[in-house]
């Protein structure tokens, strides 16, 4: 599942979960790597410096945002370290979640805003992409606390919703409630 941001892909989800699908969030398993003195948190530090950490040494999400929302060459920059580490940690995920017995007939749901930028496009059997107007996604993002000069960034940032129809074999439109986003995600499932 893919789209971008504030377009919904976090409560598709939930309503997938709440149909029995198990889901990996890409975001969560990130933020799990970035861990003090790991492999990616070294290499972040040694490609940004130590400005992008707390004072107890862990990755400040936030101070890195900044840098990376206002900046294409510094998205790319952390992507390009980001990536390798994530897709790897999301086939173990997956591998293992399929290795579990009672699981094996389960959906499995990565759930990811980057999909093809982290290369799992050839890794699963459909794309399903979560898509809603910019102004829609832009009031969203308001209303979760960023402010406005943060959501336009982040907007900006992502590829554009062409990109993701190009790639999706079944597209959600979220313009309504969470209850119609509900009920159309579970009759896809």
């Amino acid at each position: 599942m893919t789209g971008p941001v504030g377009a919904g892909k976090n409560e598709a989800a939930k309503a997938l979960q709440r149909q029995g699908a198990f889901i990996i969030h890409a975001d969560e398993l990130a933020h799990t790597l970035y861990k003090p003195q790991s492999p990616l948190w070294r290499e972040l530090v040694k490609a940004f410096g130590s400005r992008v950490l707390s004072r107890g040494g862990s990755v400040n999400r936030k101070k890195l945002g900044e840098i990376v929302f206002s900046d294409r060459k510094e998205m790319e920059r952390l992507n390009r370290i980001v990536h390798p580490y994530l897709k790897k940690a999301i086939l173990k995920a997956v591998e293992s979640r399929k290795q579990k017995v009672e699981s094996r007939a389960q959906d499995i749901i990565i759930n990811a805003a980057v999909l093809k930028e982290i290369g799992l496009v050839d890794h699963v059997d459909e794309v399903w992409a979560v898509m809603a107007a910019r102004s829609k996604r832009l009031k969203r993002l308001l209303k979760s606390g960023l402010g406005r000069k943060q959501a336009e960034a982040r907007l900006r940032s992502q590829v554009s919703q062409k990109e993701y129809l190009e790639m999706a074999d079944v597209v959600i439109r979220n313009e309504g409630t969470l209850r119609e986003l509900s009920s159309r995600v579970a009759g896809l499932l």
